[in-house]
């Protein structure tokens, strides 16, 4: 386990490798003040060579704001340009909330939150990153 939060241990992070995918499960809350910290943990994470896939386990984690998504989306971005792949699976309650809401979740491959309808995507950066429909 990695504590991704030094000062205040919010944010901690496990993962396991089932080659070529790497798994990682968060838990606790994702932030402002730990986005940094996601940002670097993940990208430590995705260094070897043999890794084709990442997946994020958001199961656990309570809470997600705009600045950790970012760190996610940088992430998935650097991910994509090494020819490898970042996807989030198990989030519910307020990181399913965010996904939704900023349509993050099509980017990620998460499943879409009931009763939410898909509309046009408002975000350009976000067209060009999911790709022609």
């Amino acid at each position: 386990m990695v504590d991704l939060s030094p000062s205040r241990g919010v944010l901690h992070a496990d993962h396991h490798d089932t080659k070529p995918a790497r798994y990682v499960a968060l838990r606790g809350e994702a932030d402002g003040s730990t986005a940094d910290h996601l940002q670097a943990e993940l990208r430590r994470l995705l260094a070897p060579s043999w890794l084709t896939v990442l997946r994020v386990d958001l199961s656990a984690l309570r809470f997600l704001n705009c600045a950790a998504l970012s760190a996610l989306l940088t992430v998935r971005a650097a991910a994509t340009q090494c020819g490898q792949q970042l996807s989030i699976t198990g989030a519910d309650g307020c990181p399913a909330r965010v996904l939704a809401l900023t349509q993050a979740d099509l980017v990620f491959g998460h499943p879409p939150l009931p009763g939410h309808p898909r509309t046009p995507l408002a975000s350009p950066a976000l067209n060009a990153a999911v790709g022609p429909a």
